[in-house]
């Protein structure tokens, strides 16, 4: 008999972790597992791009501004899951962290359940918000803690010490093979003869600061940059480009389902964060075999990214003189096998979902 494996996550819309859990839930071996797919909203571009033979549910979590109404339906969709789902599949995935309702499926569906956490929460919460967020989602329940770098993992276990022996590092997967082809893809718009960074990402700067790129491009000549993405804070970036007029090297490209050809045009992928899990564009950008500029180093079992990227400083002025340099001495980085590194991983996921409790 195949084994069950169940995962749950809020919906497949464009973005970082919802590209993950589709890249690995397209690598499973369907010969041996049988997966079902929970999603508090069953919508999403990505949708289309799941393995068919995933199955993919929807339990909806109400939001009504009614207490007694939201309380009352969260509970009985929850209890009716629980009495057809207790402990029916053989493993169980959390993938959507910030997802409060998948956390708590997950828990139901099996004795082994792991939670995915994609981001280092020492950068997001402080200390009383961080213990909330993950004593919330009843963190010693589960029988493994999965994160996507080792420093994620070590921020956690600082806080959580009791638990560091149900941590584990899988980073995310990519499919390379899409990656490459899609990469060629026809685009209507040709870099000019200046470096050219390319963002992709969402537009928010509570993390992604954005702002830096920008004040990189005013205070660089021969640099521009493309914006693959959206978000909250595009108008705000969008008048910072206006105010420095900066409207013929700064170009806002918007979300795009298909951000390879523009990253294939790039000098340089670039990520101005103040934290980050291990993002997936670091993957992509390793396929493209394109340079990375980032002030975000991180490493799993496999990849320490500071051998495959420049590593810049945050501030602004430490910035400029560092990325004036990069471009100046035009140093080679090294070439790491994505796809070697991610047959062994999902050899290593497979001994979690066989796990006999």
């Amino acid at each position: 008999m195949k084994k069950r494996l169940l995962f749950t996550a809020y919906n497949l819309d464009l973005g970082g972790i919802e590209t993950a859990l589709v890249n690995l839930l397209n690598r499973i071996n369907y010969d041996k597992y049988e997966v079902t797919l929970v999603l508090e909203k069953k919508e999403g571009i990505l949708l289309d791009k799941l393995d068919k033979r995933v199955n993919v549910r929807e339990v909806k979590v109400s939001n009504s501004k009614n207490i007694v109404v939201r309380k009352t339906l969260n509970f009985a969709r929850k209890l009716i899951f629980k009495i057809f789902n207790y402990h029916k599949y053989d493993f169980s995935c959390c993938y959507a962290t910030y997802s409060y309702s998948s956390s708590k499926l997950a828990l139901i569906g099996s004795k082994n359940s792991s939670l995915y956490v994609h981001s280092d929460y020492r950068n997001i919460y402080n200390e009383d918000e961080f213990y909330k967020f993950f004593n919330s989602r009843n963190v010693d329940q589960y029988r493994k803690i999965i994160f996507v770098s080792n420093e994620s993992k070590d921020g956690f276990i600082e806080k959580y010490s009791s638990l560091s022996n149900k941590c584990l590092v899988f980073n995310n997967f990519i499919d390379v093979d899409e990656v490459i082809k899609n990469s060629n893809e026809n685009i209507s718009i040709n870099k000019s003869k200046n470096k050219l960074l390319v963002f992709v990402g969402r537009l928010d700067d509570n993390s992604k600061k954005v702002s830096r790129q920008i004040n990189l491009v005013k205070n660089i000549d021969n640099l521009d940059l493309w914006i693959v993405g959206d978000g909250s804070d595009r108008s705000k970036y969008e008048q910072e480009v206006v105010d420095n007029k900066l409207e013929d090297r700064v170009i806002f490209l918007g979300a795009k389902k298909n951000p390879f050809p523009y990253m294939k045009q790039a000098d340089y992928i670039i990520l101005t964060s103040d934290y980050e899990g291990f993002p997936v564009t670091y993957l992509e950008a390793i396929a493209l075999n394109k340079k990375i500029i980032t002030t975000i180093g991180v490493s799993d079992s496999d990849i320490d990214i500071s051998k495959y990227a420049f590593i810049i400083d945050k501030d602004k002025e430490m910035m400029i003189k560092e990325v004036k340099d990069i471009i100046k001495t035009n140093k080679k980085i090294d070439y790491i096998d994505i796809e070697e590194i991610q047959k062994k991983r999902i050899k290593k996921i497979e001994e979690v979902f066989d796990e006999v409790i």
